[in-house]
Parts: C-alpha cells; sequence; structure tokens
C-alpha cells in the first residue's frame, strides 16, 4: 500500500512538472474554469427568479450542490479522465501490453498512470462556490457537518473512479464501444437535487447511477444531516469490489494486440 502511494506521488509530481513547463496554460484553464462556473451559477440564478425552490432547496442549498458538483468533477478531471478516457484505445492498439508488462499492479497504472493538474484549479473554483452558497443560504455548519460531506465527498470519488473504470472494461468484451458520451451525459444531471427529477429518475439516480451521491448526498450531510454517510460509504466499497472484478475477468479475456 505505501509502495503505491509513493508511486502515485511520484507519477503526480511528474505530471505537475511537466505541467509547469508551459506556465501560460494555467492561466488559460483558470479563466475558462471561472466562466464555466460563472455560466452555471448564472444559470442556477435564472431558474431561481422564477421560484423560490428547486425542489425543495433554497438558493443557497443548491449553490452549495453546484460547488460540490464541480469539486468532484475537479477531480475526475485531474485524476481519472487522463487515463481511463483513453483506455480503450490503448487496448486496440496493443499499448496496454506495456501497462502489464509494468513492476505495479496494472489496475493502478491503467488508473493513474497520469494526471492533469490543472484540472485541480476547478476544485478550488468549487470550494469558493461551497463557500458562497453557505453565506447565502445562511447555514450553520458543524465540524460534524463538515466532516460527514468530506467522508461523503471521498466516497463520491471512489463511486465515480470505480463506475468510469467498469464504462472503461467493457471494451474487453466488446471493442467498438464506446459509451464515454453515455457517461458524460448522465454525469451532468448530478448539477441539481435529484428531488426534481420524476420519481422513477428519482430512484435510478439514488440507487442505480451515482447521480445523487455526486453532489445531492454530500451537501445533505453538510446541512442537513448525516444519516447518508454510512450508506456512501458502503456503497464505495460495492463499487470498489465490483469494480476489481469486472477488471479481472476483463483482463482473462485480454489477448494482446501486438502478438
Amino acid at each position: 500500500m505505501f509502495r503505491l502511494i509513493r508511486l502515485f506521488g511520484a507519477l503526480f509530481s511528474l505530471s505537475l512538472r511537466r505541467t509547469l513547463a508551459f506556465r501560460a496554460d494555467m492561466f488559460f484553464e483558470f479563466v475558462t474554469t471561472c466562466i464555466g462556473a460563472a455560466a452555471s451559477l448564472t444559470a442556477l440564478g435564472m431558474v431561481f427568479s422564477r421560484t423560490d425552490s428547486l425542489g425543495g432547496w433554497s438558493a443557497g442549498e443548491a449553490t452549495v450542490l453546484l460547488g460540490t458538483f464541480q469539486i468532484v468533477t475537479g477531480l475526475r478531471s485531474t485524476f481519472v479522465e487522463p487515463n481511463l478516457a483513453w483506455f480503450g484505445g490503448q487496448v486496440k492498439n496493443g499499448q496496454f501490453d506495456a501497462v502489464l508488462l509494468q513492476p505495479a499492479p496494472a489496475i493502478f497504472l491503467a488508473s493513474f498512470g497520469s494526471f492533469a493538474p490543472l484540472a485541480l484549479i476547478q476544485v478550488g473554483v468549487g470550494l469558493c462556490i461551497v463557500v458562497s452558497g453557505i453565506v447565502q443560504a445562511g447555514l450553520t455548519i458543524t465540524a460534524t457537518g463538515v466532516l460527514g460531506w468530506l467522508v461523503v465527498v471521498a466516497a463520491a470519488t471512489v463511486v465515480m473512479w470505480a463506475t468510469r473504470l467498469m464504462l472503461a472494461s467493457v471494451v474487453f468484451w466488446a471493442f467498438g464501444l464506446d459509451l464515454d458520451v453515455l457517461y458524460d451525459a448522465v454525469w451532468q444531471f448530478a448539477r441539481y437535487p435529484v428531488s426534481i427529477y420524476s420519481p422513477v429518475l428519482r430512484i435510478a439516480f439514488t440507487y442505480a447511477l451515482p447521480v445523487a451521491l455526486i453532489a445531492t448526498v454530500p451537501v445533505e450531510a453538510l446541512t442537513r444531516r448525516a444519516g447518508g454517510v454510512v450508506g456512501a460509504v458502503a456503497v464505495a466499497g460495492a463499487a470498489g469490489g465490483v469494480a476489481w472484478l469486472i477488471w479481472r475477468r476483463g483482463l482473462r479475456r485480454y489477448t494482446s494486440a501486438t502478438s
């Protein structure tokens, strides 16, 4: 475990050094992230110009949810997408062989072989949005609430990685199937409280897809109740276990594209 943590740190350091070689990119990433966040806040403001409540959530609470969504999305863009977005291509053209030959678990290298450190700007902007939403709503935040929020955000990040890995592993069974666009489309539903959707979608986004866990459940732990924390951790553990099993089954089907 400690060896993998050190390897994770070394890989992130390498990605960071590569990124800092193009410092102008940092400025443009910051500007585009701020523009995107401003657009999202403007859209949310337009919704609340017509109503005082969105699925039982006030404007301030919905802003906290949007900020939490931004944070988890930033973590996804930093740590997961730079690897799994290209995994299918690596399997098809044989580059995955090099991953299997490395003296480290293939699931780790396939998931965290490289990073996009500039995407952490999204996390910082998301934190600012969360704080502004808390102030806007006049919420009283406790240490227990903050701890619950952090735990559920961590659980949401694990579930995000696990579901993304499951999706990427589909390539072991179907080379031509690409579900990335579908995953991205479903991901966007997490921008808003799941309570605004129809009962069928609400059940699907709570129990079948990780939409509620991305932002709604963390904000509920922060502002309303901490009852979802244990459930979120359990879901994260189960999702990680299922992802590992699917990965192992997929590896048994893999045959080198270069042999």
